[in-house]
């Protein structure tokens, strides 16, 4: 059986969204680290995101008058409540991201998977007096439980599976949860950083993709791409440039729709789920 098709708001050929990592770490970021003991350089890596890094991308976020989906950890809210606060006050999406990103789901048992779910939200709205309704795990590990316990806090849609092109939904104990699908075509982390590729290729691959599904949408079968980077790696000078190209490229084009991935989950429930 074929895909099936979806339409985006006014006709759009295809759904644009802009994603951040803003990320806190207790014992070691993706810097380097394993094991039991902090590694307090690689920390200091990762507290660049939130010192220096998100600042960078909400000025180039604010430069070309687009929202983003801001993964973020509840230690990040509670160390950078500033920046969670003003990108929250500009209209950009905070998105629930876990405790701190080197402790996934995936490490804790069930009571304290739910608990860690329920302080992240929490940690979110004291900063932002909103609380998110998007999630998406550390490293997208997730367990048999955290859909429940996600619907359960009210979020209703999740970033962790990549097995579409475009939205779907669950339904986790009789409510529908939107399943916004991972994509990974420019990925700073896994594309450039770990690699250590050129960051020109970031750009790149997101053309290749993004000309791929633009032309897809022309032909009448509306596609959804997007870009993420961290902003402990994209934040920084030697990145950042291969980010803000991704957004002039796409601007260009007519029929494009630029959107947080909440709005794209919320209208596909109020086209796709509410009206069936």
């Amino acid at each position: 059986m074929r895909p099936k098709s979806i339409e985006w708001p006014n006709k759009a050929k295809i759904a644009v969204s802009f994603f951040v990592g803003l990320e806190s770490f207790v014992k070691y970021s993706q810097y380097r680290g394993s094991g039991d003991r902090v590694d307090y350089a690689s920390v200091a890596f990762g507290e660049y995101g939130g010192k220096v890094g998100i600042w960078r991308i909400l000025d180039v976020f604010t430069k070309h008058q687009v929202k983003g989906t801001i993964d973020t950890n509840g230690l990040a809210a509670e160390r950078y409540p500033d920046a969670v606060k003003e990108l929250h006050s500009l209209g950009h999406e905070i998105v629930g991201h876990g405790w701190s990103n080197d402790v996934p789901p995936t490490a804790l048992d069930d009571q304290e998977e739910r608990r860690v779910i329920k302080r992240t939200l929490d940690a979110i709205s004291s900063v932002t007096g909103k609380r998110p309704v998007g999630w998406v795990s550390p490293a997208h590990l997730m367990t048999d439980k955290t859909f429940g316990f996600l619907v359960d806090e009210g979020i209703f849609w999740s970033g962790d599976l990549p097995g579409d092109d475009l939205p779907y939904h669950v339904n986790v104990e009789s409510r529908p949860l939107v399943v916004m699908p991972r994509l990974d075509y420019a990925n700073d982390l896994s594309l450039i950083f770990r690699p250590k590729n050129s960051p020109s290729l970031f750009f790149e691959c997101f053309k290749t993709a993004f000309d791929r599904m633009y032309a897809e949408g022309d032909d009448g079968s509306p596609k959804l791409i997007d870009a993420l980077i961290h902003a402990h790696i994209g934040g920084r000078p030697n990145y950042i440039g291969m980010y803000e190209q991704c957004i002039t490229y796409a601007k260009q084009f007519s029929d494009v729709w630029f959107c947080t991935k909440g709005e794209i989950a919320q209208w596909y429930l109020d086209c796709y789920v509410k009206k069936s």
